[in-house]
């Protein structure tokens, strides 16, 4: 199941297969690909979120191409979380106007000029009625499809799409942790990082911190490890705590100058032991953030 656009130009014809190439090739995550029968796709996907989609063009005879049907199109599947849509819209929409194109959206039965935030809502509308579908069939065969509430999601989304432009951009010697997504013997998912020896690092939103510290014993020192509450963290360090703003996205992070400070308070943290061979880390693609009726969340 997918949700499919075609392109069709205003004036003129379509752009040429060299126009295309040239064109995406200089924009971030997409590879070229050509394929059978003189056709070309340029594949999208971004490592850091795991979003990925395809635009493709089939060349056509002459007695196939009606409306929108040039052989210019755009993919992107069904049952993801609302971020895919969020991340590839805006692809589609500034693809229409570099070459004055409008898209058929045969899902909403229109054709006209692309807007991203309108593409995005008949996605959701679409991907919405594709999950009650699939649900439906997961419960008959006794499967589960992993849910994590669009909000939680969607906050995951945003900074992984710019956690390396951060890390980039950080002239001190800070940690820019990856967000992992795990799900628990319950089938629950949940927002990790890790944070290691109190170290110099930035503390982007989620659920849960992974806290490595050195504990002293008698004779010897040990390392524990263990989940504790994101917001436990941060009320805990607070006070070490500056703001960092980029693109919008206000972040709290732990400068090294305030490291050693926060050794102790590490500490004070109650760390719950877990085994992580009974957790199992989501790809981006692997569950959805549509809330069904019971769904918890």
């Amino acid at each position: 199941m997918s949700f499919d656009l075609y392109f069709c130009p205003q004036h003129g014809s379509i752009p040429s297969i060299p126009e295309l190439k040239e064109y995406f090739s200089p924009i971030p995550f997409f590879q070229i690909n050509d394929t059978a029968a003189d056709g070309v796709q340029f594949w999208y996907n971004n490592e850091a979120t795991g979003v990925y989609c395809d635009f493709s063009y089939s060349p056509l005879d002459a007695n196939e191409m009606e409306e929108c049907s040039t052989g210019l199109s755009f993919n992107l599947n069904y049952v993801r979380p609302s971020f895919f849509a969020y991340e590839t819209m805006p692809l589609v929409e500034a693809f229409c106007k570099r070459f004055n194109l409008i898209v058929e959206d045969s899902q909403a039965e229109t054709i006209g000029p692309a807007n991203a935030s309108s593409l995005i809502d008949s996605w959701r509308s679409n991907n919405a009625q594709a999950m009650v579908g699939m649900i439906e069939v997961a419960r008959e065969e006794g499967m589960e499809i992993p849910y994590l509430p669009e909000p939680s999601a969607t906050e995951w989304w945003r900074y992984m799409f710019v956690r390396q432009q951060i890390e980039d951009a950080s002239s001190e010697d800070i940690f820019v942790p990856s967000l992992m997504i795990l799900k628990n013997p319950a089938q629950q998912l949940f927002r990790v990082m890790v944070w290691t020896h109190a170290i110099a690092q930035f503390f982007p939103p989620c659920d849960y911190v992974y806290v490595l510290r050195d504990k002293k014993r008698l004779f010897r020192t040990t390392e524990e490890t263990g989940f504790v509450p994101y917001q436990a963290v941060l009320e805990t360090v607070e006070p070490l705590l500056d703001d960092y703003e980029f693109g919008g996205l206000k972040i709290k992070y732990l400068s090294p100058d305030k490291s050693p400070a926060a050794a102790p308070l590490v500490q004070t943290l109650h760390l719950a032991p877990i085994d992580l061979s009974q957790y199992t880390q989501m790809a981006p693609d692997g569950f959805h953030d549509v809330a069904m009726p019971g769904t918890p969340g």
